[in-house]
């Protein structure tokens, strides 16, 4: 069995009981709280220059009007 199918065995079990659930969701948030930061600046840099100014110009529209809103209320 890989290491995969192992977790979604385990994850299955532990769905069984809210319980596990709340147990198993604590342990993930500290497991990932505690993960080294991945950082892909030299990735981001890396395409520096490969595509257009018009096509910068359109990615930076869509994700601002994307990303660039805040859903919701914030109190």
């Amino acid at each position: 069995m890989t290491i995969r199918e192992q977790i979604r065995q385990d994850v299955a079990w532990a769905a069984k009981s809210n319980v596990t659930q709340s147990k198993l969701l604590h342990f993930l948030k500290n497991l990932k709280n505690n993960a080294p930061v991945e950082r892909n600046v030299e990735k981001v840099l890396a395409q520096a220059g490969l595509i257009d100014d018009a096509a910068a110009k359109e990615v930076m529209q869509i994700v601002n009007a994307e990303f660039g809103k805040i859903d919701g209320e914030w109190s």
